[in-house]
């Protein structure tokens, strides 16, 4: 998590550009972004579920049947929100 928190504050501070060079710092960005929610989102679960696989809890736990939410950028935040039931068609 060090390592990405540092690529986001490097990112935050230099990447820039104009044209091309734009699209991809803009890219560049977005994938540090990305990677910074998808991992507190992960951390945020005491458990393995889909590609998440954590070694101090390799097991799925039925009781944390719900979405991780994550956003924010200079301050990752997770939040737990229960699925949605399904609608009757």
């Amino acid at each position: 998590m060090a390592v990405l928190d540092d690529a986001w504050r490097q990112a935050r501070a230099g990447l820039s550009g104009a044209g091309r060079d734009l699209v991809r710092a803009r890219e560049a960005a977005a994938m540090t972004a990305n990677a910074r929610w998808m991992y507190r989102s992960a951390l945020a679960r005491t458990e393995s579920r889909g590609m998440a696989r954590r070694l101090d809890f390799p097991e799925q736990d039925p009781g944390q049947h719900h979405r991780i939410v994550s956003g924010g950028l200079d301050e990752v935040w997770t939040r737990a929100e229960p699925l949605r039931q399904k609608e009757p068609v």
